[in-house]
């Protein structure tokens, strides 16, 4: 079993790194994907306090990893217009790359234009779509098609902006999807609303784990850590917790057979 997990800090960490530090030992992960992750000192605080012990990170770049064994391989990529991501090959994960990613924020057209443009350098740098053993874990600052924001719990000029800007838009979940990508928490939970943003009383799901398809029978959980302890205090956001396991998992039919 492989336990990931994906956590936006928010602004670097501040003063709050011992309770990400915190949460993320309660979740016991194997690979961390971390976004915001802006300052190396705090990223390297964070992880002693997950007892992690390999840490990869460089200043000003958002995205950052943290292991509990030395990767396979690891590389950093800036293609195109794209913002940098990070590409981590898990130790003992045979057949599974990941890709960190944290595409730009705003939830207005110009936001997912924005996000769509680095969608566009990464397929270019993929190939076009998604391969056999390649993951897209982070904040893509983006809405899945199907799933129903609290609207009404926003702040008022966010709601505003959406009423006039058209509504919130699922271009860029819509291109990685026809790619080959599919969101692994709504693969498994198909009517769960899973919101990751805010922690302390989650309104919109912002946070994904893509799967493709031939991974999709290892994948054994996908889910916010909503119980994490401390987790409403230690980010805006949610962490995302990932699990695959080395076989495939035989599920039951949707007929109970």
């Amino acid at each position: 079993m492989v336990r990931v997990v994906s956590y936006n800090i928010r602004f670097g960490g501040g003063r709050r790194v011992a309770l990400i530090g915190a949460v993320l030992a309660s979740l016991r992960p194997d690979v961390v994907l971390l976004q915001e992750a802006t300052d190396p000192i705090a990223v390297d605080r964070i992880a002693r306090g997950a007892g992690l012990p390999h840490v990869f990170r460089r200043p000003g770049w958002s995205v950052a990893a943290l292991t509990r064994d030395e990767p396979d391989d690891l590389e950093w990529h800036r293609p195109g217009r794209a913002r940098g991501f990070l590409e981590v090959d898990p130790a003992g994960a045979d057949g599974m790359r990941l890709l960190g990613m944290h595409l730009p924020a705003g939830l207005s057209q110009r936001g997912e234009r924005a996000r769509l443009r680095s969608v566009e350098s990464l397929l270019d740098w993929a190939g076009g779509e998604a391969d056999d053993r390649t993951l897209i874990v982070g904040d893509l600052n983006s809405v899945a098609r199907g799933d129903a924001p609290v609207v009404r719990g926003m702040p008022l000029w966010l709601r505003l902006l959406l009423r006039f800007d058209g509504g919130i838009r699922f271009e860029v979940q819509d291109r990685l999807s026809v790619a080959g990508w599919i969101d692994g928490f709504r693969h498994l939970h198909p009517s769960e609303p899973g919101f990751t943003l805010p922690a302390i009383a989650p309104q919109i799901r912002l946070d994904y784990v893509l799967v493709p398809k031939p991974l999709l029978d290892r994948l054994a959980a996908c889910e916010p850590a909503v119980d994490a302890p401390l987790a409403a205090r230690a980010s805006d956001h949610l962490p995302l917790v990932a699990e695959f396991t080395d076989e495939a998992i035989l599920r039951p039919s949707a007929g109970g057979a």
